[in-house]
């Protein structure tokens, strides 16, 4: 039960982390200070990345892939996932989450890969049983 509460808990903040960016992106396009005729607009610093705002959906991961070297080497290593015929990415994972994915993998009749992803990047991942 303790398990259950725990991978709700981490739903909820994936779900949470995923609509902040639009949150940002609302609250910047409405942050101009009108002075008499001129506009003054505040903009995010340069080094801060862009963060795509589309929507995050759901589905379950029919096949994996893992960079163990990333090539080109500029690359960061990533996890592929495909989730609704199409390549997910998530990028640097953790050790236990290849160890997870591919123990799911190795027994697909018990476990699953359930993925949150916007556009191809992961967001969040579950491995859960049937």
């Amino acid at each position: 039960m303790f398990k259950n509460r725990l991978i709700i808990a981490g739903l909820v903040m994936c779900l949470i982390l995923a609509m902040v960016p639009s949150v940002l992106s609302a609250a910047s396009s409405n942050s101009g200070v009108s002075v008499g005729s001129s506009v003054q607009q505040s903009t995010a610093p340069a080094s801060v990345d862009k963060v795509s705002t589309t929507a995050v959906k759901n589905g379950v991961a029919t096949a994996y892939w893992l960079e163990l070297q990333a090539y080109p080497s500029t690359n960061t290593r990533a996890l592929w996932l495909n989730v609704d015929n199409d390549w997910r990415y998530l990028s640097k994972p953790s050790s236990n989450i290849e160890t997870s994915v591919q123990n799911a993998f190795a027994n697909p009749d018990t476990f699953q890969v359930k993925v949150w992803y916007s556009g191809q990047k992961i967001v969040g991942l579950v491995v859960m049983t049937k």
